[in-house]
């Protein structure tokens, strides 16, 4: 995962990760970063469908297209 790909929230069993892949869409990633206890990998997403930015663990997102490496 890197700066420019374009994520969407993965499928979960529960009701809120279906209601946020529905809601919020597809979205950028704009930074990458450690945060939490224990210590994990976080991404900063931009979603243009709701026009916000969120930061979300890296592990509860798939990446759905690669930036370019340009």
């Amino acid at each position: 995962m890197k700066v420019g790909d374009l994520i969407i929230r993965k499928e979960g069993k529960d009701m809120s990760s279906m209601i946020m892949r529905q809601h919020m869409g597809p979205g950028i990633i704009i930074s990458k970063q450690m945060f939490g206890t224990p210590l994990h990998p976080c991404i900063t997403v931009l979603y243009p469908r709701t026009g916000k930015v969120y930061d979300i663990a890296e592990s509860l997102v798939e990446v759905i297209s690669e930036a370019s490496n340009d």
